[in-house]
């Protein structure tokens, strides 16, 4: 076989195995659909990175111009190192994932410096993808495919209709731009993966995801059909008109917000909450940040001291949560790596812009543009699909086409006004060679967490069982390796307290107080010392966890439990919190809520 062909099969082939990493559902895993993604992205890694040391060896004649988004990405992993918080070490898989991207971004610049094709071959597999997650839906909508959550009928391959929609609206720039581009073959296809997404688009009701697909498509539209110079000659040749124009398209976007806000108007109302505390968490912290995987607990602490000052509104504490997410990826990245991390971030954002445009990857431009925009209003940066797509989608944008050859080990390139230098195959093969190292290296960081994520989806089934005694031992035995997972924490600390291990609970709940700031933890830690018996230490974590969450009912219900206890008896206290249980009135009514109100009232009759 010949060594191109050779070096094409292997490297096209490793490739589509990383871009297929949406599509992995390990169902044998705890979390499948996350950590079965997590596990096959490591392995595919693992081979992408065998295949390009290979290509290295054996290719000579390769220069990498290297650009201004490349020292970026590592100033932005060095800033994510810098901050973490390695004495709790929130998020290690995070962590070793964040590394193998780093990787990743430097292998592909390679790639697709020595091979140009690689470019529309990476998008035309991307847009396959997005055919493949259209399809899918349509047959999820008409029963033909199962769901992957119980209260949507339209996934994907994801969990909910958000990340679906948000990953659709992404590829869907990519499949305009190839159709408007190409015009023999090529853009047939392109208009099939546009029209099959249209489809599906809207039946996701996600409104990040439509505001996203509108602004990439349009840009892209505009790039391809319109451009500069048209939008000039139609500016001066309707100058007069574009006063009433600018008004009319503004009223427009007006009606579509206002129609957007109103369709779901809790969810608007929730997130905008959120961005208001995160920003207020954000000047709490503006240069250090909470480090990776801190934004819960900061959220939770930040919307605490919000509601304490009186100022928040009767709506606000009605739509509170405690989220997992920002629901704005800005926001998020400025709360866990301050202000520098953010705009270092922003940068680089807008650097694969810039040089998509200067290269004529308006496609790979606007897919990176959509993400950008999704970005605002959810949290696709969560998710590892994301992450990976954008990398491709970045590197596609940075890198020039042609493969150059140069003399010189190093030196200034001129392609375009902010590259910085070139490297020859040189100086990259010991670059290259160490980053695939990296890479193996990291795979085997993580190589052993995917028993361990098995083993914890098989105690899961016996958890919820609620055969506790079965599993105690279980998960006392994998703590160390995932306590990081605050749902892990949770459920074991479920474990001990239901075998009478109330000390021990406590403990695995404090820490778990550190990475989350679900409110069931709090309320679990007071359950747990009321049967201790230290009363004014469950009462203090109750109160605190309803500064938090002030609507919520069920801490009232534990209060007034706490203090019907006989060593803590207090009459007064007792009658305030039973009468917020029986009076106020929750966002839904259920049967837990009727219970607990009848529990009241005999405590009630009975004092």
């Amino acid at each position: 076989m010949n060594l191109k062909l050779l070096h094409i099969f292997l490297l096209s082939t490793a490739g589509t195995f990383l871009l297929c990493t949406p599509f992995i559902n390990t169902v044998e895993l705890a979390n499948g659909l996350v950590t079965g993604k997590m596990c096959w992205f490591h392995l595919a890694m693992l081979f992408f990175s065998v295949c390009v040391f290979f290509v290295m060896l054996t290719k000579k004649g390769t220069v990498i111009a290297f650009t201004f988004s490349d020292p970026l990405v590592l100033f932005f992993a060095g800033g994510v190192l810098i901050t973490y918080k390695w004495n709790l070490n929130p998020e290690p898989e995070k962590l070793i994932f964040a590394g193998q991207l780093v990787i990743l971004w430097f292998l592909l610049r390679y790639v697709l410096t020595a091979y140009r094709e690689f470019k529309f071959f990476f998008l035309f597999v991307l847009m396959f993808t997005g055919l493949i997650e259209a399809v899918w839906g349509m047959q999820q909508l008409h029963g033909y495919s199962h769901s992957n959550h119980s209260l949507f009928r339209l996934t994907g391959s994801f969990f909910n209709p958000g990340p679906y929609s948000g990953y659709i609206a992404v590829i869907l720039p990519v499949c305009l731009w190839t159709a408007l581009r190409f015009q023999k073959g090529m853009h047939y296809f392109g208009w099939i993966c546009v029209g099959a997404i249209l489809i599906v688009l809207p039946a996701g009701m996600s409104r990040s995801a439509w505001i996203a697909a509108v602004v990439a498509c349009g840009w892209v539209y505009w790039t391809e059909r319109i451009g500069w110079e048209k939008t000039k000659a139609v500016y001066r040749r309707y100058k007069n008109a574009t006063i009433p124009f600018v008004a009319i398209v503004a009223i427009l976007a007006g009606c579509a917000i206002a129609g957007g806000y109103g369709m779901k108007r809790d969810s608007a109302d929730g997130r905008l909450l959120m961005w208001k505390v995160t920003g207020k968490a954000i000047l709490g912290q503006p240069l250090a940040g909470t480090g990776l995987g801190g934004f819960p607990a900061a959220y939770a602490e930040a919307q605490g001291e919000y509601f304490a000052t009186g100022n928040a509104t009767d709506r606000e504490k009605r739509v509170a949560g405690c989220p997992e997410y920002a629901f704005n990826e800005y926001l998020q990245i400025g709360l866990e790596q301050g202000i520098g991390g953010l705009i270092v971030f922003v940068a680089w954002l807008g650097s694969m812009a810039y040089y998509g445009i200067r290269n004529r990857q308006q496609g790979a431009a606007g897919g990176v543009l959509a993400l950008a925009v999704f970005a605002v209003s959810s949290y696709p940066l969560q998710l590892p699909s994301f992450w990976m797509i954008l990398v491709f989608l970045g590197a596609i944008c940075v890198t020039k086409d042609g493969t150059q050859a140069r003399s010189s080990a190093l030196s200034v390139s001129s392609a375009y006004p902010i590259t910085i230098i070139s490297l020859s195959v040189s100086s990259a093969c010991p670059i290259i060679s160490l980053l695939s190292l990296a890479s193996v290296c990291l795979f085997i960081l993580q190589k052993g967490q995917y028993e361990v994520y098995k083993r914890w989806g098989w105690m899961q089934t016996v958890y919820n069982n609620k055969a506790y005694e079965s599993v105690s031992e279980d998960y006392k035995d994998l703590h160390d390796k995932l306590k990081h997972k605050p749902e892990f924490l949770f459920e074991e600390a479920q474990c001990l307290s239901k075998t009478g291990q109330h000390a021990e609970a406590i403990r695995v709940l404090e820490r778990a107080k550190r990475l989350s700031g679900d409110p069931m933890i709090r309320y679990m830690i007071a359950k747990n010392r009321q049967t201790l018996g230290d009363y004014r230490e469950a009462e203090e974590e109750l109160l605190q966890a309803i500064g938090i969450l002030p609507e919520r009912l069920y801490p009232y219900y534990l209060l007034a439990k706490l203090y019907a206890e006989p060593e803590f008896y207090q009459a007064d206290k007792l009658r305030a919190a039973a009468s917020v249980v029986l009076a106020k009135k929750p966002k839904v009514e259920s049967t837990a809520i009727r219970e607990m109100r009848e529990e009241v009232k005999k405590i009630i009759e009975k004092k």
